[in-house]
């Protein structure tokens, strides 16, 4: 539809007419009385004369809301249109909420305004004479503790202090954020003053608007609004003069208002101005008692509408009856099958009933439809539904009797509910009451269930009476149940519970609480939560666990027993996340462990796989190609509980705190780039406690170097590390000039480094060592780059349809000099402390071979082969590796020594881990079912702890060989050949994938030494698929820890898989569950 000018006038001038009438018909000071239907009630009524509608209710003006009120401001034609940082977004009765927080820009029309921060209400006003889908107006109110106007000096606007803006538009919203967070600001940083403030402003605002509409001084303004309040002058006092008090009289301002009652909306099953059609084998119209009769084959579909949507509602049954309203069956003579649902008083069916509109599906013996009341009942009922955006989860609803009093929701007595479609469910919650709700699309489409005397169900007998449960029916309050045995702790078991549907509390939006409880024979009883944060209080982990131990042994990852005496042990995990703004994250952590042993016994996952545990505070700005990050670390135990940190430093660094700037790729001049660093911090080193046996690690985790029961923080000290606090300050600068042309690429670069350190720290550790240390390198990186395709390359047997080889050869030149000697200080942080000097020479390829699978009308491009080799040399004058044990000196073996497998980082050489050697990486997919990949890396020159003079390959440093055979889609395999010359390992693993049907799956998975000529471990899981949950049966065999354990696992809901994957055990996580 086009409009022409005059037709946008006569538009712009009709909705000005009706909203002065609106104006006319707002409050008269305390008393407007708004119809429950409209806003714009035609007259103003006293409330000295006439008691208030019931429709209504009181409500104060207090600024959270713009609702019962039109603001007297003429609608523009544009829009409004928002930006900011961070916004915030709630809802006050009628009114939509907003916080601005961080460079907020606001355009109303001609007017655009700036600020910090800002305070927005939005209201969508219903206009006289409107009708559904037709022209609608909003009404903004944006109130800036201090705001710039940009067209101010256009003569167009207002800045300053507390400035209220109000106005009236017809055209879209706009909201661009860069962190869209839904609530009221949690007032971490002064958000709730501010909020507070601004409503404080509204109210004041709205108080005046209504005194001044009941005085009848209220004028209707053409443009937006500027309220800027008036400044009282003082008047001067004069020498002589009599000081005069002023005093005020006048009415007070309203400070409230009524409104329409807030009534929660229903939606009706029936539309009265729907269309009711109908057919069956029989139908018998009685006139006298205004009904149908219908039989056989009856159906029954009834169009309407449902939230402004479109709903069709079709019935089915064997026989029933139609109950009309008197003279409704005029319409019946000419022979028509439909008639309009407001002429139908109800509908009655049975044998075989069936009902659906899409969304749910109900069925029973017996239905009655009372359409006057909206209410419906149905016997021996079946309700089926879904969440209606992800359609993933049927929930069904068994009930002797249901009723339905709306279009979307119903409620029973001694009912139960699952996502299990047998008529008795393998897991159920039953209720003695419950009401089910489809929520709409905006708050999730999910199934919500409210339900009291609630209880879980198995097999249709109540197993766990529950206080009661309130949230989505997809989240029964179990979760998982494990059994097992284990020789260290007896018989095992567990489970995991929705801890707010277990207490019956309502959900809370951006939070997730488990509570874990969990049993062991040998060892006692435990219990722990996990709450999950996210959405507007940033994200976040918090897990507590504790254990009341009865005492026995603790048999650690590394297959060492520790005796454990009685009493109580657990964790304190924490984290939590969050955006300062667009540019700055804050993340914290906190971390607490009861003893040496709990994490490598109990939690072994968390000591094999997680970072270290630690208790810090770090904030990290970006912007651009710049980084400003605050760290502050300590270690709240004194002794370490993650695994890779014993088996290479052992012992923790605290940070206290540092801060460190960065710069990237800055423009220096013309063709050159210049990257630089700024740090300092406060740190310190600590030692483990305890000894190796009381760990429970084996003493080859020092290289021998520390006997079983010696005190670990003595033999570091004896070897010259020492915990005093030490102070660093380092900077780094690179510049480099990228030279390139179409097929090769060459940066010439050169860097330096400069640290001082505070004090003598280092006496101890290495004589004369200099706390001042300068380093510098200068280097070249280039690459090139060739394409080649050949469209004749054909191949079935190797499923190839043409070929493109990307050809990339690399290298890098580069040398550098370190101040001090190689080793001469203790690594705190390897970039700093781990840089050395030295030369060094990488030539290297890359080829991707791609080809085309997929067959016609699905072509795809793949790697056919992938594989990268090169070579390095360096100078020898670098390394500096570990040596065997010297009895004389043991501690030696302690001080910072290089990796005996080398590594080169082209991009900062001088973290690399020198030594002559040669590498390679390979991925062959074969075929789609069939893909072979591999690594390797030699050394040119004998090493200790490298160098086998009886193998095939002397100097093999580490080495990989792996195959994968998908032979079906319900049968996989592979093989992994693995050497690791430091470690003298050499295995041999396998694993079978297996699913046999639709509900079995079966894995297992082998592991053999080469070198000890024996099984060394050996898992396998048996999963079975149920509608309500999985069912898992577990056994395995570890030969270093020397023990064997069985499992029992239920994951809920089903096909979560969780028993099969993380092989959890409540807080306890050894290899059980778990195919390895």
């Amino acid at each position: 539809m086009h409009l022409s000018t005059t037709d946008r006038h006569f538009r712009r001038n009709l909705i000005a007419a009706s909203l002065v009438a609106a104006v006319a018909a707002a409050p008269r000071a305390l008393a407007q009385v708004v119809p429950a239907s409209k806003y714009d009630a035609p007259a103003v009524i006293d409330l000295e004369d006439v008691a208030e509608d019931p429709g209504t209710t009181r409500r104060a003006i207090d600024g959270s809301s713009l609702g019962g009120f039109v603001l007297p401001s003429k609608p523009i034609e544009g829009g409004l249109s928002m930006s900011s940082m961070r916004g915030y977004r709630w809802k006050s009765d009628d009114t939509q909420r907003l916080f601005l927080d961080g460079d907020v820009r606001i355009t109303l029309g001609g007017y655009s305004f700036s600020a910090k921060r800002a305070l927005v209400w939005i209201n969508r006003l219903p206009l006289r004479g409107s009708t559904v889908g037709g022209e609608t107006a909003s009404q903004v109110a944006i109130w800036f503790e201090r705001a710039e106007e940009p067209t101010r000096r256009a003569g167009l606007g207002a800045s300053g202090r507390n400035l209220l803006v109000t106005g009236t538009y017809l055209g879209s919203t706009a909201l661009s954020v860069v962190i869209d967070d839904k609530g009221m600001p949690n007032g971490l940083f002064g958000e709730a003053q501010f909020v507070r403030a601004g409503e404080s402003r509204l109210a004041m605002y709205l108080r005046q608007l209504t005194k001044d509409i009941a005085a009848g001084t209220a004028r209707l303004s053409a443009q937006p609004a500027l309220n800027v309040p008036a400044v009282i002058e003082e008047r001067m006092p004069m020498p002589g003069g009599n000081l005069r008090e002023t005093v005020l009289i006048g009415p007070p301002l309203p400070s409230s208002i009524t409104l329409p009652s807030q009534t929660e909306e229903v939606e009706p099953i029936f539309r009265p101005e729907g269309t009711v059609s109908f057919s069956a084998d029989s139908v018998v119209i009685d006139e006298h008692a205004d009904r149908i009769a219908i039989q056989g084959m009856v159906e029954i579909e009834y169009l309407g509408e449902l939230a402004g949507q479109e709903r069709a509602l079709q019935l089915s049954a064997e026989r029933g009856v139609i109950f009309l309203a008197p003279g409704a069956l005029a319409s019946l003579r000419n022979g028509l099958r439909s008639i309009d649902a407001g002429s139908i008083t109800g509908i009655y069916l049975e044998g075989a009933v069936h009902a659906s509109d899409g969304d749910y599906g109900l069925r029973g013996a017996q239905v009655y439809y009372d359409l006057t009341n909206n209410r419906a009942v149905i016997v021996d009922a079946v309700l089926r539904t879904y969440n209606r955006l992800l359609r993933d989860t049927p929930i069904y609803t068994r009930a002797a009797e249901l009723r339905q009093v709306a279009a979307d929701q119903w409620t029973a007595d001694r009912a139960s509910v699952s996502t299990s479609e047998f008529f008795t469910p393998h897991l159920s919650i039953g209720v003695d009451r419950v009401t089910v709700t489809k929520q709409p699309d905006v708050q999730g489409g999910s199934v919500y269930v409210s339900a009291g005397g609630a209880g879980l169900e198995v097999g249709g007998t109540r197993v766990l009476p529950l206080p009661g449960y309130e949230g989505n029916a997809e989240q029964i309050p179990l979760r998982s149940v494990q059994g097992g045995y284990d020789e260290y702790r007896g018989a095992e078991f567990g489970t995991d519970w929705d801890l707010m549907a277990l207490t019956g509390v309502k959900p809370v939006e951006g939070l997730d609480a488990e509570l874990s409880v969990d049993a062991f024979s040998s060892r006692g009883a435990a219990i722990g939560t996990t709450f999950k944060l996210s959405r507007d209080l940033g994200s976040g982990v918090i897990d507590l666990y504790g254990l009341y131990d009865t005492g026995g042994s603790d048999l650690t990852s590394a297959g060492k027993t520790v005796d454990v005496s009685a009493g109580g042990r657990g964790v304190v995990d924490a984290e939590w996340q969050m955006a300062l703004s667009s540019n700055f994250n804050l993340q914290t952590q906190l971390a607490y462990l009861s003893d040496e042993t709990f994490a490598s016994a109990w939690l072994q996952g968390e000591y094999n796989n997680r970072r270290e545990y630690e208790s810090s505070f770090y904030i990290n700005g970006v912007s651009d190609n710049t980084a400003l990050t605050l760290l502050a670390k300590y270690d709240m135990n004194d002794f370490i509980s993650n695994s890779y940190l014993l088996a290479s430093r052992g012992y923790t660094i605290d940070k206290l705190p540092e801060l460190a700037y960065r710069r990237y790729g800055d423009n220096l001049f013309d063709g050159f780039t210049w990257t630089q660093q700024w740090s300092a911090n406060m740190m310190q080193l600590r030692p483990t406690t305890g000894t190796p046996n009381s760990l429970g690690v084996p003493i080859g985790a020092w290289g021998n170097a520390i006997a079983p029961t010696q005190s670990i923080t003595d033999a570091y000290y004896d070897a010259g590390y020492r915990d005093n606090y030490v102070s660093r300050i380092d900077t780094r600068h690179e510049v480099s000039v990228p030279l390139s042309n179409e097929w090769v690429t060459v940066t010439p670069f050169v860097s330096g480094e400069a640290t001082g350190y505070m004090f003598d720290e280092f006496a101890e550790y290495t004589d004369d060592v200099n706390n001042l240390r300068f380093q510098a390198a200068t280097g070249l990186r280039s690459s090139m780059r060739f394409v080649y395709v050949d469209d004749a390359v054909q191949s079935r047997m190797l499923d190839l349809n043409r070929m493109r080889h990307i050809l990339e050869p690399y290298g890098t030149l580069w040398a550098g000099y370190d101040s001090n000697d190689e080793g001469a200080l203790p690594i705190y942080d390897q970039d700093y402390e781990g840089t050395t000097g030295g030369a060094a020479v990488n030539l290297g390829v890359r080829n991707t071979l791609q080809t085309q699978r997929g067959g016609s009308g699905s072509w795809q491009s793949v790697d056919w082969m992938r594989l990268d080799a090169g070579i390095v040399f360096s100078d020898n004058s670098s390394d500096f590796t570990p040596e065997p044990v010297d009895s004389s000196n043991p501690n030696a073996s302690l001080r910072w020594a290089q990796s005996p497998i080398p590594a080169f980082y082209s991009f900062r050489p001088e973290l690399s881990q020198w030594g002559s050697h040669s590498y390679g990486m390979l991925a062959w997919q074969l075929s789609d079912a069939l893909t072979l990949g591999g690594t390797a890396n030699y050394l040119f020159e004998d090493r200790d702890f490298v160098t086998d003079d009886n193998s095939i390959l002397p100097n093999l440093a580490r080495g990989s060989l792996g195959l994968e055979m998908r032979h079906s889609p319900i049968v996989s395999t592979y093989v992994e050949y693995r050497y690791i010359a430091p470690t003298e390992s050499e295995l041999l693993q396998a694993g079978f994938l297996y699913r046999a049907g639709k509900r079995y799956l079966i894995a297992a998975s082998p592991q053999y030494d080469l070198r000890a000529n024996e099984m060394r471990a050996v898992s396998g899981v048996i999963t079975r698929n149920f509608p309500d949950f999985d069912l898992s049966a577990n056994a395995g065999y570890d030969l270093i820890e020397d023990n064997t354990f069985v499992g029992l696992s239920l994951a809920i809901p089903a096909n979560s898989q969780m028993s099969a994957s993380n092989g959890s055990f409540g807080m306890y996580t050894p290899t059980m569950g778990s195919v390895e």
